[in-house]
């Protein structure tokens, strides 16, 4: 029986993943964890002087800057929102400049979300402040040590892509 704030006997509260540092899981979990936290993503948002204090329209243009012109399902997905939100978000934006709707060029009875030009110019800025805090974090690494960093995280990611 479990009272009130109190915890029923039998219940385990440690992690079920050992918090060893060394597991590929842990350390992937916890750069994913950090990257995706809303302090660094607010600092990223001030860093960059984005226009608006909105995290949804930050990361739709954060999307675009790696992506390029991509489908609004395709957004909504990498968001992990509907479509129907997707579409006020990319409303938002356009109506600040920052993207634009253009046909798809391979179905033109469909639609992509592009940076414009001042939606560019922030992603350039996003490009920018992230790799001035990767160089901080990474200032007392040795070249090959980041030279084998960046091959390994290039082959899990495609790795990963292709389903390997």
């Amino acid at each position: 029986m479990t009272r009130r704030g109190g915890r029923p006997s039998g219940v385990d509260v440690r992690p079920v993943i050992t918090p060893d540092p060394f597991d590929i899981r842990v350390a992937l979990a916890g750069i994913v964890h950090w990257a995706d936290s809303p302090q660094v993503r607010q600092r990223m948002m001030t860093a960059i002087d984005f226009p608006v204090a909105d995290l949804s329209m930050f990361l739709v243009v954060n999307q675009l800057t790696y992506r390029g012109a991509t489908k609004p399902s395709v957004l909504a997905g990498a968001l992990g929102t509907g479509r129907a939100n997707l579409t006020k978000i990319a409303n938002r934006l356009e109506d600040i400049g920052l993207v634009v709707r253009v046909p798809a060029p391979d179905d033109e009875r469909s639609v992509l979300i592009a940076l414009t030009a001042e939606g560019r110019g922030y992603g350039e800025r996003i490009s920018d402040q992230l790799s001035q805090d990767l160089d901080a974090v990474l200032a007392h690494w040795g070249p090959k040590d980041v030279d084998a960093l960046r091959r390994v995280l290039a082959r899990l990611r495609h790795d990963a892509a292709n389903g390997s």
